[in-house]
């Protein structure tokens, strides 16, 4: 057994060393990649972690690190998104260790949701996760399309480098009253907070009148060294059900976009859960094409099973 501990500023490196050589050992097999996998980059991984540190966890054996898990609240909803062991050390039961250590933190809401995103074609872990008690729900899809000129964000777009800190608290009280009627309880406020504080993007923010209905948090850089990330990717993308429209969603896009093409972006890639079938449809309307696709899985118990839905509430459970 190996000792589960909380992550510390010091086990950063070791992290990024265990993400490229588990993740790495899967692309050479899966995808035929002869390179090494880059390293993360230090920003990514400690922006993870500050997002939720008393849910990151990293296994010892023998005083060395030789896994880890990184574990994300929304309110409500809760779930493990990196996750590795070093390939020598699988097989021992120190995954399920450091699962275990996620699931009892994310628990600690006994109403959330507690789920994870994980490849379809890796019928291991699928199979893993699957016996950690975690059920398949839907897919979530992975759309792109080329981003070719700027579009007219038009009055209605404020972003969130451009708010004082007044504005910024509205926006942001007003971000979570509208997920709030999405899911009770869920708020998207820290990856707002975090990819301002980080430098990784943007969060822009469509109003009607001169209240929120919509809002996209936009990232703009790589996540491993020496990555010039040719794509923005939307992380999330959420609209009031009371204002959702083709038009709202076209006019949220269409700002992604043009935030993209500002700064040299050939592509915008946007995830959208498989469940939401209207807003799959509108972004096919509007050129997307899918490119790949993950599993999101539940723990048993802690949703209402599979469900299909008109909202919009597009996001990855991943790292």
């Amino acid at each position: 057994m190996a000792v589960i501990r909380l992550i510390r500023p010091e086990d950063v490196d070791a992290v990024r060393a265990i993400e490229a050589a588990g993740f790495g050992a899967w692309h050479r097999e899966a995808k035929g990649r002869e390179k090494d996998l880059p390293l993360r980059t230090r920003a990514n991984i400690l922006s993870l972690v500050e997002r939720d540190p008393e849910g990151c966890f990293v296994a010892e054996r023998d005083g060395r690190v030789v896994g880890f898990v990184l574990s994300r609240t929304w309110g409500s909803v809760g779930w493990f998104g990196t996750f590795a062991v070093l390939p020598e050390h699988q097989g021992q039961g120190i995954g399920k260790q450091l699962v275990a250590a996620s699931v009892d933190y994310l628990k600690r809401d006994p109403d959330r949701v507690i789920g994870l995103e994980t490849m379809p074609e890796s019928a291991y872990n699928l199979g893993f996760y699957l016996k950690q008690g975690f059920e398949s729900r839907f897919l979530v899809l992975q759309l792109t399309r080329s981003v070719e000129e700027a579009l007219d964000q038009g009055p209605s777009l404020v972003r969130w480098s451009g708010l004082d800190p007044t504005g910024r608290n509205r926006r942001l009280a007003e971000l979570q009253a509208l997920t709030n009627r999405i899911r009770r309880g869920l708020d998207y406020s820290k990856e707002v907070l975090v990819t301002h504080r980080h430098n990784l993007g943007e969060t822009l923010f469509l109003l009607d009148g001169d209240r929120v209905v919509g809002a996209c948090v936009v990232t703009l850089i790589g996540k491993r060294e020496g990555e010039e990330a040719d794509q923005a990717a939307v992380d999330i993308l959420v609209l009031d059900p009371h204002h959702t429209s083709a038009a709202a969603l076209a006019h949220l896009l269409a700002a992604a976009q043009a935030l993209a093409c500002e700064q040299d972006k050939g592509r915008l890639l946007v995830p959208v859960n498989a469940r939401h079938t209207w807003a799959v449809q509108q972004l096919l309307v509007l050129g997307f094409r899918v490119e790949r696709a993950r599993v999101c899985m539940v723990l048993a118990g802690t949703d209402d099973g599979p469900a299909a839905d008109s909202l919009v509430n597009l996001s990855f459970w991943a790292g």
